[in-house]
């Protein structure tokens, strides 16, 4: 594996990236970046650990969604075959259930 080394020097950072010589145009470039400033590899690791705890977040909120659509189709389902074989559609079910509720607690 060919490669050329490139130092860059900012201020009191220094970075030296490895950077494949035979990588084809269209593909990305892996770079493999050695950080020897303490300072500036804790901020580049707080960074990718921001970016993976929202990535998690993203997946675990969508993960939620799809539970509560899958609750609320059977709900929907359940009130469908209850209309079906009572006549009572979904609305008077509801109104049905909340009247025994409020019923338990006044008496």
């Amino acid at each position: 594996m060919q490669s050329k080394q490139l130092v860059h020097r900012r201020e009191s950072h220094v970075c030296r990236v490895l950077v494949n010589a035979k990588a084809s145009p269209g593909k990305k470039i892996l770079k493999e970046v050695i950080m020897v400033d303490p300072l500036e590899a804790k901020r580049l690791a707080a960074k990718q650990m921001e970016e993976l705890q929202a990535k998690e977040r993203l997946k675990r909120r969508r993960q939620i969604e799809a539970i509560n659509g899958a609750w609320a189709m059977i709900g929907l389902t359940a009130g469908l075959v209850i209309e079906g074989q009572t006549g009572n559609n979904i609305l008077n079910q509801l109104a049905g259930y909340w009247s025994t509720i409020i019923s338990f607690f006044i008496h």
